[in-house]
């Protein structure tokens, strides 16, 4: 849990400082954590950040990346508040929260329980994060956050009013590149820090089909 939010910067170092220190068991037991297996890019950046933007290829790991520091940010910060906001609900629920790569299927250790009658995921330790829908924007009218998750933009001015908790609200935005002048506005700003990828980085972790329809498609 203590390496939880390691940056990317310096992971290299840290891995080897944590492995000297660690029995054989214990290696065994996080060699398929994420602070190990994940690229230095997938990793929180360092500095004093507002905004996280990852903008990268489809398959490159950006939902990977977001739900393991919603999970991180909710194990280290107990009782803190969170949105998950999505183009639809169903978005936020099947990719976000129950997906593959989503917050459950990212949560090895103190497992948050979802509720899906008040789209909430609440972890033991009192944290909550609530899932939103970019389709109705006024259901961000009035809740105050911590951190944000963000996949989608219709209602960005929404989330950006209830981040307002804690002495530095962050939040993870995951796109695909798009040449829209919101977005070059938020990239612009100096309190957001970019992280840009494309799908080959990825390459070890895609099926050799899907490797072959991008190529054959957009090569």
């Amino acid at each position: 849990k203590k390496v939880y939010l390691v940056t990317g910067s310096n992971i290299e170092k840290t891995k080897k400082q944590v492995i000297r220190k660690l029995s054989d068991e214990e290696i065994e037991l996080i060699k398929n954590s994420w602070v190990f297996t994940a690229r230095p890019e997938q990793l929180p950046p360092e500095g004093d950040w507002r905004i996280w933007m990852i903008q990268s290829g489809r398959g490159w790991g950006k939902t990977r990346t977001g739900a393991e520091w919603v999970n991180a940010m909710a194990q280290q910060n107990p009782g803190i508040r969170i949105a998950l906001v999505a183009r639809t609900a169903a978005d936020a629920r099947d990719v976000m929260v129950e997906g593959q790569s989503g917050i459950m299927s990212c949560a090895y250790l103190d497992r948050p329980e979802y509720e899906p009658s008040k789209r909430r995921v609440r972890w033991p330790n009192g944290s909550i994060a609530t899932t939103y829908s970019a389709d109705k924007p006024d259901q961000l009218r009035g809740p105050q956050h911590h951190v944000a998750a963000w996949s989608r933009w219709d209602t960005w001015d929404q989330l950006q009013f209830g981040l307002r908790l804690g002495k530095m609200p962050q939040c993870v935005v995951t796109t695909t590149p798009r040449p829209l002048a919101r977005l070059r506005k938020i990239i612009s700003n100096p309190g957001t820090h970019l992280t840009r990828g494309a799908t080959m980085d990825n390459k070890e972790n895609l099926s050799q089909d899907f490797i072959e329809a991008i190529y054959d498609r957009y090569q």
